[in-house]
């Protein structure tokens, strides 16, 4: 009988990935050369111990370890007492069970060193997997650290979970996912081949979407040659269990719900989750290993509507462990392929149902509703009248519709097609166009006109809510180096409208080394008077936005804060270039040769979430094209977040 006690393999895991992803990023340059070049930063980062240990499967006294520490070249192990080693990952028998403590020390090149002591549990007995971060909560790691998310990253696949206080079942925290479907959970743990578990977790969702839904899925590291998934089709290919759960009745009420599976050829496997358009939150995993003999199978489809017809869909199958299917389509039909394509006679909302069998006669169900409706995508142009610059005239390009409504920007309206609008002022407008298909369904289009014979500064997506579809999106023209794409409001993805204007990847990579590893302001549904915003959640984030003005003209600057707690001041700078590192801002902040401006906003704190702070100040640039430029250095997690809005040049 194989015995093994793998208490913290996914520890193991988890920093290994960690340690990866933040060398590569942080220290890529410095592995390019043998020897430091010329203003090289000087490495002042200390050594960081920590490991992680499993049991031997032929010997469960002979435990193997992992190192797990960084900035370290030496390592000084001390097994209880009982023996020591100096090698990276040693392994080392035990006399029998019980809890010893082991002592690391990693030293690095300079003679700095750190210490840890873990007690190692050495038991005979069935494999327990470990969860770390189950429940989410902070300091919650072995050695007493973590931010309740710190092991559910993967940033192949998703950005990382937020966390929420309310509502919660357990603890003080929760995960949230967002409803723009950019946040993913992952962590991989170690379990036992060939052995039946129950996953366990509780979640609840909102109930203002059409087709919401969480999917758990359990995935096989091993069987994809050990290594992390990385990609949605690896994620798909290697899925050896799954569950989709949809109950929306009480978005207040966590629901438990449980997932069992047969780990296979698998002894590393990987817990996944992520959500449809819906705001959703989960808590409390737990793993237990469960009842030998066949598992239920998981039932999971997905909806596609036909771009011909807009009756006909198909139903892709994304069951696991399936042999037979058994359709039932909401309007009377029924099928038992696999994937079946239906052609509804009217438009509705219609509730499907796939139950799936195995081979062994277990079962397992899902139900989605779907609301059909007749496509409808909102485009426009516009061109200025050649002999009168305030007459715009606006030519519909939109697909689908019945029905157009035009929004001017300065509170008139048109509908029908192709109209001209005259201005009665000089200014920046925000068009909108509504289509309305034949059942009803909405789709915008907006842009801005500039009114004026003369220049207007155009700060871009100063709201920060522009994108609708996706609103991540919005973080993207405050970002010093943006996505190449964005999805408009369509679901359409296109090309970024900012990444043509600037891309300051020296910056990013200072600020990499520096503080953290992500730069990017984040996107938030509080902003000022209920609007999208953004967020300054840690030490590394930061507004970016080039701007065209006028040289030598004075202008106002506006933006609107609120800091979640005292003493955390947000500076804004207006450089007159796009600098590469933070030395002279930070030597001399109002200063330095790069700034024109700089404000440092420390009357913003307000614990309600409601009441912002505006701040305004003049500045005069000394060229032609500036960068509007914001940290808020004390925002280092997300007690003490900064949220921004209405950024105004004018």
């Amino acid at each position: 009988m194989k015995n093994k006690f793998n208490f913290q393999r996914a520890t193991k895991l988890f920093f290994c990935l960690a340690i990866i992803a933040l060398a590569f990023n942080s220290c890529k340059d410095a592995f390019d050369y043998d020897l430091p070049e010329a203003n090289s930063i000087a490495d002042e980062i200390l050594p960081t111990a920590n490991f992680s240990y499993a049991s031997s499967i032929d010997d469960f006294k002979t435990i193997k370890f992992g190192n797990l520490s960084f900035e370290s070249i030496t390592y000084a192990w001390d097994f209880g007492g009982l023996g020591t080693s100096t090698e990276q990952d040693p392994s080392f028998t035990f006399p029998g069970e019980g809890t010893f403590p082991v002592t690391l020390t990693a030293s690095d090149g300079r003679g700095e060193s750190n210490t840890i002591t873990i007690d190692v549990i050495v038991v005979e007995g069935p494999f327990q997997p470990i969860i770390l971060e189950p429940g989410f909560e902070d300091l919650s790691l072995p050695d007493g650290t973590g931010d309740g998310r710190d092991s559910w990253r993967n940033n192949d696949l998703g950005g990382v979970i937020q966390i929420t206080g309310s509502p919660v079942t357990f603890g003080d925290q929760g995960a949230k996912l967002p409803d723009d479907q950019s946040r993913i959970g992952y962590q991989e743990i170690a379990v036992e081949a060939n052995t039946v578990y129950d996953l366990r977790f509780w979640y609840t969702m909102l109930d203002n979407a059409s087709d919401p839904y969480v999917t758990v899925s359990i995935l096989g590291v091993t069987q994809n040659g050990g290594n992390t998934i990385s990609t949605a089709q690896e994620a798909l290919d290697n899925t050896i269990g799954s569950i989709t759960v949809n109950d929306t009745s009480n978005p207040d009420e966590y629901l438990e719900q449980k997932l069992s599976f047969n780990s296979g050829d698998n002894d590393v496997v990987a817990i996944y989750f992520f959500n449809g358009p819906v705001e959703a939150r989960l808590d409390n995993f737990s793993i237990e290993v469960g009842t030998a003999g066949a598992v239920p199978p998981s039932a999971g489809f997905d909806v596609t509507q036909s771009t011909v017809d807009f009756l006909e869909y198909t139903f892709t199958n994304t069951s696991t462990d399936g042999e037979t299917y058994a359709w039932d389509f909401g309007d009377g039909n029924t099928s038992t392929d696999e994937s079946p394509t239906h052609v509804y006679a009217t438009p509705d909302v219609y509730t499907v149902t796939l139950e799936v069998t195995n081979a062994a006669g277990l079962s397992a169900r899902l139900e989605k509703p779907v609301d059909i409706q007749a496509p409808v995508t909102a485009d426009f142009t516009s061109s200025v009248d050649p002999d009168d610059y305030k007459t715009v005239h606006f030519t519909d390009a939109s697909v689908g519709a019945v029905m157009l409504l035009w929004e001017f920007g300065d509170g008139y309206q048109f509908t029908g097609m192709n109209p001209s609008h005259t201005y009665e002022e000089d200014n920046i407008y925000t068009v909108t166009l509504t289509a309305y298909s034949l059942t009803g369904k909405m789709s915008e289009a907006t842009a801005q006109v500039v009114i004026a014979q003369g220049f207007i500064v155009q700060v871009l997506n100063g709201t920060f809510d522009e994108y609708t579809n996706n609103t991540g999106d919005n973080a993207d023209a405050w970002d010093m180096t943006p996505n190449s794409t964005v999805v408009d409001n369509n679901g359409n993805t296109i090309p970024s409208p900012y990444q043509p204007l600037w891309n300051n990847s020296d910056l990013n990579a200072y600020i990499d080394a520096t503080y953290c590893t992500n730069e990017q302001i984040g996107s938030t549904s509080s902003g000022n008077n209920g609007t999208r915003g953004g967020k300054i959640s840690n030490s590394c984030r930061r507004l970016y936005q080039v701007v065209a003005v006028e040289q030598g003209v004075e202008y106002t600057f506006s933006i609107d804060t609120r800091s979640e707690a005292m003493g955390v001041n947000t500076e804004v700078f207006i450089l007159n270039t796009e600098i590469t590192t933070e030395v002279g801002i930070d030597a001399d902040p109002s200063g330095d040769a790069a700034v024109d401006a700089y404000f440092d906003i420390t009357n913003d704190f307000n614990s309600d979430s409601g009441v912002f702070t505006t701040s305004t100040f003049t500045f005069t640039p000394s060229t032609s094209q500036i960068v509007i430029y914001a940290r808020a250095l004390n925002a280092v997690d997300g007690d003490n977040e900064v949220f921004v809005d209405n950024v105004t040049v004018e």
